[in-house]
């Protein structure tokens, strides 16, 4: 259960930022952490009402909190960049994006049903 407490924990900062961002700056890549950040956090409340689920599924919430963590932080480097390394990074964000944040998704349909 104190896993599930610590990725809450983890998480305020990335949520902070989608709140403190200027709206039409990387509004995708924001729009795309918020959501991966709401439906984690779904995930979260659900797995803690079950704690044979949470064990269950341990290593996939790991890995959903890992992708997040990484998109962020990409995110944050894009914002940071210059336009020599910017298009390397929006490929690596365009990469986690269409690789690894669905499998947030799936989690949560799988946990759902």
């Amino acid at each position: 259960m104190t896993d599930l407490r610590q990725y809450v924990i983890e998480n305020q900062k990335v949520i902070q930022f989608v709140q403190d961002i200027t709206p039409g700056t990387l509004d995708r890549y924001i729009g795309t952490l918020d959501y991966a950040t709401a439906r984690f956090h779904t995930i979260l409340i659900k797995l803690s009402q079950d704690p044979l689920l949470a064990d269950q599924h341990r290593q996939e919430v790991k890995e959903c909190f890992d992708t997040i963590q990484d998109f962020y932080s990409y995110t944050n480097k894009l914002i940071t960049s210059n336009w020599l390394t910017a298009p390397f990074l929006r490929l690596v964000l365009h990469i986690k994006g269409t690789l690894h944040i669905p499998k947030i998704k799936f989690l949560l349909e799988k946990i759902n049903n």
